[in-house]
């Protein structure tokens, strides 16, 4: 088989495109430790996090053009196999898959049904889904760490990663009911940046000793607290616990192996009462970027 007549993959009957529809669901997802990737810009943040590749499938009508101010716009007639000419992110993954011989084409109908939602986003690819235990969480010192209780919408903690990412925090850790940090609404709403922090999911019980047996000092964001924000000392290595918008952290993370954990708010000065949590934890982690980012200019000027 030439590289300028690559092999379609067309029935949706086949054994892969099955599997791949299947791995949709989360508990399918976390059985067979794979995970499904759509989009140019979330496939290039996977493979440069260093996820291994299992499969990049391409439309056989030709590789849409991601634009940054409208959906992709399809280029019919290209040949799948070949690298773009325009985007540079393109041409890295197609690349990366041909080093790995993972490089895949499917109709338009497979493609449909593998790919996620109305808005086809140019590529679907497959990843080996990576270790997010505690264990593996290697923490520098100093760390700035996000702990989410029970965020449950996928969209809100692709958006805190986000904003996790532009804070520079140095790891997340979920835990609660919102643990399915690959789902394709959180993967998105992320920009890929889910897969360029440092991760780890596990219940509140085993996270609290692990944040603690780090030496690391607790910090949870609730309303009632007395504690505002500008109030708040985040120097040294802490973790700042958000909870969800609609519930917020309730009784949970009061105490922890016998420690209280401090509260922060959030000052508000108009009508409402709450922020969504993404805008609430960019407002808390910028604030303590700015602490810590002062602290070590006054350090260097000393």
């Amino acid at each position: 088989m030439s590289e300028s007549e690559p092999l379609v993959l067309r029935s949706p009957a086949n054994p892969t495109v099955r599997r791949l529809v299947r791995l949709r669901d989360n508990r399918t997802r976390r059985r067979e430790k794979r995970l499904l990737v759509d989009g140019w810009r979330e496939t290039l943040q996977a493979i440069d996090a260093g996820l291994d590749l299992v499969g990049l499938f391409l439309p056989e009508s030709g590789i849409p053009q991601p634009r940054h101010d409208s959906p992709p716009q399809k280029r019919t007639g290209a040949n799948p196999g070949q690298a773009h000419e325009t985007d540079p992110r393109i041409s890295i993954v197609i690349e990366a898959a041909k080093s790995s011989q993972t490089l895949r084409v499917v109709s338009d109908a497979v493609m449909a049904k593998i790919a996620y939602g109305e808005s086809f986003r140019g590529v679907v690819s497959e990843f080996v889904q990576p270790d997010h235990s505690l264990d593996q969480l290697k923490l520098p010192p100093n760390a700035l760490v996000l702990v989410l209780d029970s965020l449950e919408k996928p969209g809100n903690i692709g958006a805190v990663f986000r904003c996790a990412d532009a804070s520079g925090v140095d790891a997340v850790i979920l835990c609660g009911g919102g643990s399915d940090i690959y789902n394709p609404n959180a993967i998105r709403s992320s920009l890929g940046t889910i897969f360029q922090i440092p991760s780890a999911v596990g219940c509140e019980k085993d996270v609290a000793r692990f944040l603690i047996e780090q030496n690391i000092r607790l910090v949870a964001a609730r309303v009632e607290s007395s504690q505002e924000l500008w109030e708040t000392d985040f120097s040294g290595s802490i973790a700042v616990i958000v909870g969800s918008e609609a519930n917020g952290l309730g009784p949970r993370w009061q105490h922890a192996e016998g420690v209280d954990i401090a509260g922060v708010r959030i000052p508000m000065f108009g009508k409402v009462d709450s922020l969504n949590v993404s805008v609430s934890a960019a407002v808390v982690l910028f604030e303590a970027k700015r602490q810590r980012c002062k602290a070590s200019i006054d350090q260097r000027r000393h």
